[in-house]
């Protein structure tokens, strides 16, 4: 009896350690900052005023919140910070970069070492996230898309800028 007890403790002990190594480790997208984060917990993370706050935005049928940061760098590059909410949960980040101050294809490159290989955007998997890349739902110029798990990466690039946008892919706002 005390051998199939003891069995069955181990079992058990066994199956919450899968459990717990099975759960996925957040995606951190800078600064702590995840997704599913409030607003105010993303300023806090962000640690710096010089932010602005839009208002509601309707990009087709989502009301985002649009938390901006100007003149900020990200890996030693300027950019411009696109936190962007649906309710009060973080959902989508995109980063605004002048096409002259970084390479395409280096950062291509470095997000594929993270995300796998980029290809044409699936419009279907990103539902209501297209928004998120673009106001309008039509992201113009060149555009690439990349996913790992639960998030997409898409690069949108023209003349002058280069956009990635984060989208956290579990969201209800993308249905």
């Amino acid at each position: 009896m005390k051998q199939l007890m003891a069995a069955i403790l181990a079992l058990a002990l066994a199956l919450c350690m899968t459990a717990a190594l099975a759960e996925e480790t957040p995606f951190v997208i800078r600064n702590n900052v995840t997704f599913g984060m409030n607003m105010d917990q993303v300023i806090d993370a962000e640690n710096t005023r010089r932010y602005e706050i839009d208002s509601e935005h309707n990009r087709g049928r989502v009301e985002f919140w649009e938390l901006e940061y100007e003149h900020m760098t990200e890996n030693g590059v300027p950019a411009d910070i696109h936190y962007l909410f649906v309710g009060n949960e973080l959902v989508a980040v995109r980063f605004e970069y002048e096409a002259r101050d970084i390479s395409a294809q280096q950062l291509k490159a470095d997000l594929a070492a993270d995300f796998g290989a980029f290809g044409a955007l699936d419009r279907d998997v990103l539902g209501n996230g297209i928004y998120a890349v673009d106001d309008d739902g039509r992201p113009e110029g060149r555009v690439e898309a990349a996913v790992n798990g639960n998030v997409m990466v898409v690069i949108a690039q023209d003349e002058d800028d280069i956009d990635v946008t984060f989208i956290d892919l579990t969201a209800a706002y993308i249905k």
